[in-house]
């Protein structure tokens, strides 16, 4: 891909209670912005251990064992079972500032590390992801991108990045890519995004839709917000309806670069924030003929709600079918999908589960809740089996073209996840029917929770909950669920003893037992099996569809 000289959009942000004529938004041209510096490979320093003076650049390191990242904790001796933490230091020279370069175009990007980490620059914190003990959270799948403050690098001058990292389990260390300091072009150049640099012209244009919408939320006017959204508007999940339904008091727009893709659409990388909450990082589709936002019409992305359940806001990520945004009125039935042991919804970001749904035409919305290391069930860790059940499951359905009922609605799950699918799946009939394990922990109780809860919870072991149903109840259900003849954790022979249980109880069932470990490589590929039991149950239900409108007409090609 070719160098892009893109053009910066600085928008004057609104205060909420600023009148709406109190600011514009204006426009500077930066140059090109194409920058990196690969931080990856040699030159690192790595010890075990926790030190606060260890983030100060002053700190003499040379004690230290020399290092490359990414790296891999298991591939080291003394560290193949170490928990806990390390620090990750290294010093390099920034060249000087190249022309139209701004400390606002660059972000320092850390890959993936396992499992939480703090960063410091040059003595200063950049950034942290995932909690650290007592409240420690994995946060593993998580990419870190982190904004340096202005006059924080050091241009022409020695620089000290340091990493504070914690393991709480398994592996350990960056275990993902890229790692320096880059623009957003060059981040988007590495993720495969391409464009071309925009005009003054575009860049005006774009300036324009940005600073009506941050005007139009600023003195609360719905309807002027509304006619910068083009029909058919779509954007990481919400339609124009449910955007206005849940405008905050204020919008800004940090760090904005503007691009033209092949479509000619022109896009805006953005640091967007809503109201109170944390900024994030958004691709805007803006139409270059007239000042609206198309949305990315996504089908896969991150959505997330303020959950009563767990007193916070919680996220979990949506997989919509290749129809579903080229239709208006059809209704999808929802298979929700439960992660593992110390994973989460971003997790499947990394196995690029979009694409592996879409090789499986699949019919269907999938749902991927945040189950963290829960195991699905309320206790003093979360109410993880609320936030679904009560939270997410209305929440969906009423966000989303879903057929709202049990016929309609399966539960997958893999490891804790798949014992996951049984609870939920057998406590809650009225709520699923299709159940799917892929090498659950099916001969396991919950293991979250204080010890007394954990007793409370001991009935929703899987072998035991089906031990105690009926036939009848049972029956209510379709089952597909898989297990490893090498299974690190022993959950194929429990796989064998739920095969024998429904046996015996004539409840008809989809079970495989393989070769294979506890690992990616063995479930994976059986995918089409456990979709196919829940595609099976939702057209043993036929629906009825609505009449579609006539179709929305658009110069544009969506994903």
């Amino acid at each position: 891909m070719p160098k892009m000289a893109l053009l910066a959009c600085s928008v004057l942000l609104l205060a909420p209670a600023a009148p709406a004529s109190a600011a514009t938004p204006s426009c500077a041209t930066t140059g090109s912005v194409d920058f990196g510096i690969d931080l990856a490979g040699s030159g690192w320093k790595f010890t075990t251990g926790d030190d606060p003076s260890w983030s100060d650049p002053s700190f003499v390191d040379s004690g230290w064992r020399d290092w490359s990242v990414p790296d891999n904790w298991g591939a080291v001796s003394d560290l193949s079972s170490y928990d806990g933490y390390a620090w990750y230091r290294k010093t390099f020279t920034l060249p000087a500032r190249p022309e139209g370069v701004t400390d606002s175009a660059v972000v320092a990007a850390l890959g993936k590390i396992d499992d939480a980490d703090q960063t410091f620059l040059n003595g200063t914190e950049i950034g942290h992801t995932g909690g650290f003990p007592p409240a420690f959270d994995s946060t593993w799948e998580v990419p870190r991108e982190y904004y340096p403050a202005d006059g924080l690098l050091r241009w022409g001058a020695t620089n000290v990045i340091a990493v504070r990292a914690y393991d709480g389990t398994g592996g350990g260390g960056f275990h993902q890519g890229p790692v320096g300091l880059f623009s957003k072009a060059r981040l988007r150049a590495l993720a495969g995004i391409s464009g071309t640099p925009a005009s003054r012209t575009q860049l005006a244009h774009v300036c324009a839709v940005l600073g009506k919408q941050h005007r139009a939320v600023a003195a609360g006017d719905r309807r002027a917000y509304a006619s910068t959204l083009a029909d058919g508007f779509f954007h990481q999940g919400d339609t124009a309806a449910r955007r206005l339904a849940s405008l905050p008091g204020s919008v800004s727009d940090g760090q904005a670069e503007v691009f033209v893709d092949s479509q000619g659409r022109l896009v805006v990388d953005t640091i967007r924030q809503w109201g109170d909450l944390a900024p994030a990082r958004e691709l805007l589709s803006i139409d270059p003929r007239r000042k609206l936002e198309l949305g990315d019409h996504s089908r896969f992305f991150r959505d997330e709600y303020e959950s009563a359940a767990m007193k916070r806001r919680v996220q979990f990520n949506v997989y919509l079918p290749k129809s579903y945004t080229r239709t208006q009125a059809k209704r999808y039935p929802v298979v929700y999908m439960l992660n593992g042991f110390n994973g989460s919804n971003i997790e499947w970001e990394s196995r690029k589960i979009d694409a592996v749904l879409d090789n499986l035409a699949l019919d269907a919305i999938v749902v991927f809740p945040d189950g963290d290391s829960g195991w699905y069930v309320d206790t003093s860790a979360g109410n993880f089996r609320t936030m679904i059940v009560d939270g997410i499951v209305p929440l969906v359905d009423r966000f989303y073209r879903t057929i709202p009922d049990r016929d309609h609605r399966g539960v997958s799950g893999v490891s804790m996840g798949g014992q996951g699918a049984f609870t939920l799946g057998l406590k809650n009939p009225e709520v699923f029917s299709s159940i799917a394990s892929h090498m659950g922990a099916l001969s396991l109780a919950p293991l979250v929770g204080t010890a007394e809860e954990q007793a409370a919870n001991a009935g929703l072991r899987p072998l035991t909950l089906v031990a105690a149903m009926s036939a009848a109840d049972l029956s209510r259900h379709r089952f597909y669920f898989d297990g490893g003849d090498q299974d690190d954790y022993r959950f194929g022979a429990a796989a064998q003893q739920m095969s024998t249980l429904l046996a015996s109880k004539g409840v008809k069932h989809d079970y495989q037992l393989g070769p294979g470990r506890h690992d990616d490589a063995y479930w994976m590929p059986k995918l089409d099996r456990s979709f196919a039991l829940h595609t099976e149950q939702f057209n043993a239900h036929p629906y009825r569809q609505p009449k579609e409108p006539k179709p929305i007409k658009s110069p544009y090609v969506w994903p």
